[in-house]
């Protein structure tokens, strides 16, 4: 949950007008151009934001206004998070950070430090995610920054799900959903919806698992926000898998797939790739499952992703054992290894819960 969620719809008209308008004061033009590129773009075409948030950068270099120069490294480094580029991500929220903290900025150093925390969590390094989830939570309950808050509780949720302690990863959910409630944010509501049903799915209470992605699929319709759309659907997608219903749950991955593709989300591709290819594995389509599993591996690797190489990696092993493919089985079954010692190396449990 990476903060660059929008609470509605932004009419791009009129913030056009505001920005093309030299009259306007320059922080009225930067506002409306970080409307543009955030609420705007990001979520459904983050290519475009990144292209919107330059402008905004070298409107504010040009004036030298450090904080508008940090709020758009933060939004490009958003964009290349969601197109599954985590180095690049990382840089520019680096170089956010280091701006807000050279200016005092308290809100945007908690934002970088959520961001950057997200990457590390996504990359299976909990220890350091969780070290930046804190930093920034800290800071937010500081300056009293009630939206920020609510994102930390879900993220601290996340983690706390990963771990397979589900009661407290549901406290902590259902804690930020009634926070967004009470804001009104309605991204971050759908967003704490999505995660609660993931944690019933987990419990294997499908139909009420089913019911909170239905719910939150509806409101990042409404909203406009395609990779939360894209989100939905996968999950809806994976809740018919579990009950056997391979049809919907084809239809459902694929649409969630296209959305991704459209925005080029890798993080999500290699997601959607691997949930079809267990689906064809399942109907013993092992040809097709193979290729699904291969393409999800391929990304999941570029982007450095331990949870799916490990994931696809050991489907992969089982599907060419099981056509006779030794030398390829073995090549996966070696990657399957090196990435769960990984994974169990990186997830400590005692030490990452004490922390």
């Amino acid at each position: 949950f990476i903060s660059f969620s929008s609470t509605a719809q932004v009419n791009l008209d009129s913030l056009w007008n505001v920005w093309n308008d030299k009259t306007q004061a320059d922080t009225n033009r930067l506002k409306a151009m970080t409307q543009i590129a955030k609420n705007g773009y990001l979520n459904s075409q983050p290519d475009s934001a990144f292209y919107f948030s330059q402008l905004q950068y070298d409107f504010a270099k040009s004036i030298n206004n450090k904080k508008w120069m940090a709020m758009a490294l933060n939004t490009q480094g958003s964009s290349f998070y969601l197109r599954g580029n985590m180095s690049k991500a990382i840089d520019y929220y680096t170089r956010s950070l280091k701006i807000e903290e050279e200016i005092g900025n308290k809100k945007g150093i908690a934002a970088s430090l959520n961001n950057i925390g997200v990457i590390y969590k996504d990359q299976s390094d909990l220890a350091k995610a969780i070290g930046y989830y804190t930093k920034s939570l800290k800071i937010k309950e500081e300056i009293g920054d009630k939206k920020g808050i609510a994102n930390s509780l879900n993220n601290i949720g996340i983690i706390y799900d990963d771990q397979g302690d589900l009661a407290k990863a549901l406290d902590y959910h259902t804690k930020s959903l009634k926070m967004d409630q009470e804001l009104g944010d309605k991204s971050g509501i759908a967003t704490s919806l999505n995660n609660i049903g993931n944690i019933y799915q987990t419990k294997g209470d499908l139909d009420k698992a089913m019911n909170y992605f239905t719910k939150s699929l509806k409101i990042f319709e409404e909203l406009g926000n395609k990779c939360g759309i894209a989100m939905s659907l996968n999950n809806i997608g994976e809740n018919y898998f579990y009950q056997f219903d391979y049809s919907k749950a084809m239809d459902y991955l694929t649409r969630g797939l296209m959305i991704d593709e459209e925005m080029g989300n890798k993080k999500d591709i290699e997601i959607c790739l691997n949930n079809i290819g267990n689906i064809y594995k399942k109907q013993g389509y092992y040809y097709k499952a193979l290729e699904k599993y291969t393409e999800a591996l391929g990304i999941a690797r570029e982007i450095g992703n331990v949870e799916t190489i490990h994931d696809a990696s050991g489907s992969l092993w089982k599907i060419n054992k099981k056509l006779g493919k030794h030398k390829q089985a073995l090549e996966m079954h070696e990657l399957y290894i090196q990435m769960r010692d990984s994974i169990l190396s990186i997830e400590n449990k005692e030490a990452i819960i004490q922390q």
